[in-house]
């Protein structure tokens, strides 16, 4: 079931350096198009380097919050400015027709490029022919500062110097740095991203997309850290734009404490000690008072921060997950040492497993490239660009494809 070419499909994408936002990559054979459209975050006032901040929806203000990094998070332009992938049918000739079903896919943490998830959407779109999306969260992919990637041995030799550090590598310097240093990047970013998505449905309804029509449906998709964005965009619900949509979570949304984020793909002891101190162990004691306020006054926040503490507040986050669990499924990796499976189930369906929330276990690799790499013992750049070992994982990529179709077909 799975393209043969499945890797010209990511090669042809990486390797075109200029884009506009009406001409695609055409796939003749497969009657399908790549295009990579623009798009401007609204969402930048909400990251660290202002002098100060304000909630308009209060009316608080608080303090500004420097960063140890130059230039300031609110400052880098590509995060604000950027690109992202849609494929969709070929158009032979003339405007393409607009849909009224799509498909958004997220990504997972310290992601560098598309190139393995364009094949999963090209195999989501084959299947359901709705066009699939597949939007950068903050500060990943195409939304970094190009000078991070100079500065990355430098980081990797500063990380190698903390005393007793695991899992230092230049895959993960840049991102143990900056998280290290300010652990409620985490939190901005997806709050930013969340908003982001709000407002890309939001051109859709004012009828300025050219791909959807104004009343289209959104169904998501969201892997790893993405799941946790899918997850609360669907909670949420903001603006009734998301009242139809359906959503597969994949190797994702475990509560923070049942998560191990220490990897050479994703980041060091160093920096996992910073996120577990801020979002499981003190959040209290490590917040500020924006953030608290954002966790606790904010609908956005109150979703996320279900999933925060050693011992989280559930009652609001099981009660609205047992509205919507008939539009939810999870897929589970057997093998994850990131996300394991029964943290997804914990989370899901509750630990009295009274929450209806369907999922599914595949025995997979490991969890950054589940098709792809079954250890961590051999790291290098097909780690990253690789989308599919067929003899190890043929067969559970197909079954992937299957799961994912049952349930967003429902819609």
């Amino acid at each position: 079931m799975y393209h043969p070419d499945y890797q010209d499909i990511s090669k042809r994408f990486r390797h075109r350096k200029v884009w506009d936002d009406h001409t695609p990559i055409e796939f003749s054979d497969e009657l399908a198009d790549l295009f990579f459209l623009s798009f401007h975050s609204a969402g930048g006032g909400h990251l660290l380097g202002h002098d100060s901040y304000r909630c308009e929806e209060h009316g608080i203000d608080f303090p500004g919050e420097m960063t140890l990094h130059s230039p300031t998070d609110h400052l880098i332009t590509q995060n604000l400015d950027f690109r992202y992938p849609l494929v969709r049918d070929h158009a032979a000739a003339g405007a393409p027709r607009k849909h009224r079903r799509g498909i958004i896919l997220f990504h997972g943490l310290n992601e560098r490029s598309f190139s393995k998830y364009i094949p999963w959407a090209y195999h989501l779109w084959a299947s359901l022919r709705a066009p699939v999306i597949l939007f950068p969260l903050s500060f990943h992919i195409n939304r970094v500062n190009p000078r991070w990637m100079f500065g990355q041995q430098q980081n990797y030799e500063q990380r190698l110097a903390i005393a007793g550090n695991e899992n230092v590598h230049r895959f993960n310097a840049v991102m143990s740095d900056r998280l290290g240093a300010h652990p409620d990047r985490f939190f901005w970013g997806a709050i930013q991203s969340y908003w982001d998505v709000v407002d890309l449905v939001r051109t859709v309804r004012a009828g300025t997309h050219p791909h959807f029509t104004e009343d289209a449906v959104f169904d998501l998709f969201g892997f790893s850290a993405g799941g946790f964005v899918s997850l609360a965009l669907m909670l949420e619900n903001t603006e009734g734009l998301f009242d139809e949509s359906r959503a597969v979570l994949f190797s994702t949304c475990a509560a923070v404490r049942d998560m191990s984020l220490s990897s050479p793909l994703i980041v060091d002891q160093h920096a996992e000690i910073a996120l577990m101190q801020l979002y499981a162990k003190s959040p209290q004691k490590f917040s500020t008072t924006r953030q608290l306020h954002w966790l606790h006054e904010h609908s956005e926040g109150k979703w996320l921060n279900g999933f925060c503490g050693l011992r989280p507040d559930r009652s609001l986050l099981d009660g609205r997950l047992k509205e919507i669990a008939p539009r939810l499924f999870g897929i589970a990796n057997s093998n994850d040492q990131v996300i394991p499976a029964g943290g997804m189930y914990n989370a899901l369906q509750g630990i009295r497993r009274d929450i209806p929330v369907r999922i599914e276990e595949l025995e997979l690799g490991i969890h950054e490239n589940p098709f792809a790499s079954r250890n961590y013992e051999t790291i290098d750049r097909s780690i990253i660009t690789d989308f599919l070992n067929v003899e190890l994982y043929g067969g559970q990529f197909e079954k992937f494809i299957e799961l994912s179709v049952g349930h967003l077909g429902k819609g």
